[in-house]
């Protein structure tokens, strides 16, 4: 990870700081076997896994560098959501949303975070907080199609 994107030292800093990278050379003619454990079929491929080697998200190709550290807190934010550390994937959602929000990851962050919310409080308004969330900001957006369903849910609360 030293040329285009990833020889830009924020990014090497964040990945230093956050995470363990490993790296391993490509060789098409005779995988490697980390290319084969980890199905690696193009590069750059980077992979969030968590201390148990179970993957969380994955990058494929070129990632431009103004969504890569995105992307990777986005990957610390799966492996919170999913091994159910649900407050702190929200934070680190609600990172995402906050510092880079023209981010290609961030509507997926949206989504997440409104998910993570429905989950830890059982507060149905939280789904529809997804919805227009993405309908307000990225109306275009796969995540917003997905969020969709949630429209009819009320916006407040009943109590």
């Amino acid at each position: 990870m030293n040329a285009g994107p990833y020889s830009n030292e924020q990014f090497q800093a964040f990945v230093q700081e956050q995470f363990i990278p490993l790296k391993t050379q490509v060789f098409w003619d005779k995988q490697s076997e980390l290319m084969e454990r980890f199905t690696i079929k193009w590069t750059p491929t980077l992979i969030i896994h968590d201390k148990e080697g179970r993957e969380h998200h994955r990058m494929v190709g070129f990632v431009p560098v103004n969504d890569l550290i995105p992307h990777l807190m986005f990957g610390k934010g799966k492996v919170l959501f999913d091994g159910d550390h649900l407050i702190k994937s929200i934070e680190a959602f609600r990172g995402i949303v906050e510092q880079y929000p023209d981010a290609g990851i961030a509507p997926e962050a949206v989504y997440y975070r409104g998910v993570a919310e429905y989950k830890r409080y059982h507060d149905a308004a939280a789904l529809r907080r997804i919805y227009d969330a993405l309908a307000a900001k990225y109306p275009q957006s796969e995540w917003a199609r997905r969020a969709q369903p949630y429209s009819q849910i009320p916006a407040y609360a009943e109590v």
